[in-house]
């Protein structure tokens, strides 16, 4: 008995220094994430008349994410077939119960029923050497599960990103709508004049049926620009996955504020804010990275690239597997067996080692030659997606500088496009100008103001452009984004605390 004892102890050790080893050789995925208290706060919840900044958005819509979630559980399959690799380390228990009965046909010399032999045994066994073969198959898996943790992060940022896009798209849509509003009124208010300078005999009738043709062109576009306000509500609630919205206000931002110092001194601008300041004051500051220096931080942040490096170095463990697949393994087992027989009761103890192998060398022949072409394949694909990168991120940086000169320039237009509509009407309406000339003027400004709305716009798709390429975010959502990891399940909770928690200072709970 004492015997047996040491074998099993022997076991038990073997296992645990089998464990050490792998865990020690294996690569690990490594996260600059900072110490930080985890505060315990819950979710935000959207009220009637509530005003949203675009952090506010981006806390929701990380809470809601079922793509976010999608990604967690594959991250977390991954772990599991780590674990599940490891397991051929740890010795494996059988246990067997049976009888056997014999039965002879010669009453006169033995009994009918000769033997009556109930058995029962139990086993243990453990695989203690197969010369690398199963280290290099848990480094594969490992190598996935570090490429799903880098997906799960892509994401998160994907998330981030989309409703980044759809909060601008929104602020631009309302924008428009707006000015169509402002467009209508100012209209509308011509109109009144026009009749009456009409009744007064300054002016004929036919400029204000011209008047009143161009306020149904005027309402057409109120109605257009209306719907595409109302779906761009839709939109932003769809990337925040918030189902029966009820009505809120978004902030403008530092980089998009539609009321300008040119609006200020126009009598009809449509926004009525009580004297309230409706903006993000979020500090944002206009990127000046170099080409090489943007680079370089998109090499070194990609989750994108990052995944492929860990299928990469997976597929090089793969081919390591492949190869030392007709590797002999070396086993050790240890077993008791009770067997009852009609004339002796034996206990048997048994302990033994035996060393195994078998190839099909045709077989694996062309499984490495398969594994080699799929390494080559993932160092193609790594070099592929490294040089469209390299060229997106030198774009974006390009259209992000364009952009930004472009806002200044948009809003010179703007002005001049003010000061040539209120010079123009005011000689029409002392009868110096014709009616298309201030028509002509009228929709000069307005679409002036389009235009400036667009290039606030477009620059800062250019930004979130280049955030994409990048994964760079220009404005943190760290802080705000925390409570979102309470409000998922334990899988997705920590998955996503350990993106969120990242290399920063957080502000700290009272």
């Amino acid at each position: 008995m004492k015997r047996i004892l040491i074998i099993f102890l022997t076991i038990l050790i073997t296992t645990l220094k089998a464990t050490a080893i792998q865990e020690h050789t294996e690569p690990t995925s490594k996260h600059d994430c900072c110490a930080h208290h985890h505060h315990e706060q819950e979710a935000k919840v959207v009220k009637e008349g509530d005003y949203l900044s675009i952090k506010d958005c981006i806390a929701i819509g990380l809470n809601n994410s079922p793509i976010i979630q999608e990604y967690a559980y594959k991250l977390e399959i991954a772990r599991a077939n780590v674990s599940k690799a490891k397991s051929v380390y740890f010795p494996e228990l059988a246990a067997s119960a049976g009888v056997l009965q014999t039965y002879n046909s010669d009453h006169t010399v033995y009994l009918r029923n000769y033997r009556e032999a109930p058995n029962v045994g139990v086993s243990l066994t453990m695989m203690i050497f197969d010369f690398g073969k199963n280290l290099a198959n848990i480094r594969m898996e490992k190598f996935f599960e570090i490429a799903a943790d880098y997906e799960f992060q892509d994401s998160v940022c994907n998330t981030v990103f989309d409703i980044k896009e759809h909060y601008y798209k929104l602020l631009k849509a309302k924008a428009e709508y707006e000015t169509q509003l402002m467009n209508l009124k100012y209209q509308e208010d011509n109109i009144k004049k026009i009749s009456e300078l009409v009744k007064s005999g300054k002016k004929d009738k036919s400029d204000l049926a011209f008047a009143n043709t161009e306020l149904y062109k005027i309402q057409s576009k109120v109605l257009f620009k209306e719907v595409a306000y109302k779906n761009a509500i839709e939109d932003l609630n769809n990337s925040m996955y918030l189902k029966n919205a009820p009505s809120y206000n978004i902030y403008e931002t530092q980089t998009f504020e539609f009321k300008t110092d040119i609006l200020d001194n126009f009598k009809y601008l449509a926004q009525k804010r009580n004297g309230k300041t409706y903006k993000d004051e979020t500090i944002f500051s206009h990127p000046k990275y170099t080409y090489d220096e943007a680079v370089e931080i998109a090499y070194k942040k990609s989750p994108d690239l990052k995944a492929l490096i860990a299928v990469r170095d997976a597929m090089d463990q793969a081919l390591l597997y492949i190869k030392r697949n007709y590797y002999p393994e070396v086993n050790i087992g240890t077993g008791y067996e009770f067997l009852n027989s009609n004339e002796v009761t034996n206990n048997s103890f048994s302990i033994g080692a035996n060393i195994s192998a078998s190839i099909n060398a045709m077989r694996q022949k062309f499984n490495v030659k398969g594994a080699i072409s799929e390494l080559k394949l993932a160092d193609t694909q790594i070099q592929t997606f490294k040089s469209d990168l390299y060229f997106a991120v030198k774009q974006r940086l390009n259209t992000v500088d364009i952009t930004y000169k472009n806002i200044p320039v948009k809003k010179k237009q703007l002005k001049y496009a003010s000061e040539n509509l209120k010079l123009t009407a005011d000689n029409y309406y002392n009868d110096k100008m014709k009616q298309i000339d201030f028509e002509t003027a009228r929709e000069l400004y307005f679409q002036s103001l389009d235009d400036y709305i667009n290039s606030e716009y477009k620059y800062n798709i250019s930004l979130i452009e280049l955030e994409k390429a990048m994964h760079e975010h220009m404005i943190d959502f760290h802080d705000d984004a925390e409570h979102a990891v309470e409000c998922h399940s334990k899988e997705v909770g920590r998955a996503l605390s350990k993106m969120i928690y990242c290399n920063k200072k957080h502000k700290d709970s009272n």
